[in-house]
């Protein structure tokens, strides 16, 4: 009980100190995010519109980061310009990103010591290593560090959940306990849904559709709860890239990594951040 009040403390003062937005504009901005998704998935992206800007840039940028260019750039004006939002509104703050650097690079070492000594007896580097070093990694890094796993997080993690704390807890007088569930178990399911249109735009089967949308929900659940329990946007960032694009070092460990990063890891992580949650309570 006391872990979980150290927990919450935490949490609620950095959700006390986000500047809360009005119903309408969260509602707005939600289904601003839905449209963007649909167009970008569905009507047009912008790598087809620029298919020589990876290659000119020796794919230090990739497809991938495109995608999400024209995103960043609309739903970065209305958050800021009329939601009037700060970076510490999107839990963006400057001194936690160096410890989830730590964070994050010590979980991708240890999962790729974790293939490696699982295949001792047959393992080589990862073909994508030889002369594509730049592009393997900007893969991660810029694909989805600096586009999808950042966009994702920052939204439906920082902006979303908090907007919706703040509203149940001072329109329907909710508990704050009781409103961080609901916003946790709201937030997870659009962020759940708003996958949907890359399903449809790739004519996926009912079946994989649903199997995914499990997935997609249990992730949302897990990387929240990093989130929450590490007061560090960045971590939750950097745990999803890998879960999307392992970088794995070793030829055949991209499909065994990415399920470990999809499974294991944030159940580690979580595991880990409790326990020092509660070392930190005393």
């Amino acid at each position: 009980m006391q872990a979980n009040e150290t927990v919450n403390r935490g949490v609620q003062a950095w959700i006390q100190s986000v500047r809360p937005a009005s119903l309408w504009f969260l509602v707005l901005a939600i289904v601003m995010y839905m449209v963007l998704v649909y167009l970008g998935n569905l009507v047009a992206t912008p790598s087809e519109l620029l298919p020589s800007l990876p290659a000119a840039t020796g794919y230090v940028i990739v497809p991938t980061f495109l995608n999400y260019v024209p995103n960043f750039i609309i739903m970065g004006l209305l958050l800021v310009l009329v939601g009037r939002l700060r970076c510490n509104d999107f839990g963006l703050i400057r001194l936690r990103f160096l410890p989830a650097v730590v964070w994050v690079l010590c979980t991708w070492i240890v999962a790729q010591m974790f293939f490696m000594l699982t295949h001792l007896d047959d393992i080589s580097l990862d073909p994508a290593w030889h002369g594509r070093i730049v592009k393997t990694i900007s893969n991660t890094v810029t694909g989805q560090m600096l586009g999808n796993a950042l966009y994702e997080e920052v939204f439906w993690r920082a902006f979303v959940m908090s907007q919706v704390v703040l509203l149940l807890v001072h329109r329907m007088k909710w508990t704050f306990g009781k409103a961080l569930a609901w916003a946790i178990i709201l937030s997870s399911i659009l962020f759940a849904v708003s996958h949907l249109p890359h399903d449809f735009a790739h004519d996926l089967s009912v079946q994989k559709i649903f199997g995914l949308q499990v997935a997609r929900l249990a992730g949302g659940l897990a990387f929240a709860g990093i989130f929450l329990l590490s007061n560090n946007i960045f971590i939750a960032i950097g745990l999803h890239s890998l879960s999307n694009h392992s970088l794995s070092l070793f030829e055949g460990s991209s499909s065994v990594l990415t399920q470990v990063f999809i499974t294991l890891v944030p159940l580690l992580v979580l595991v880990l951040l409790a326990i020092r949650r509660r070392w930190a309570s005393g």
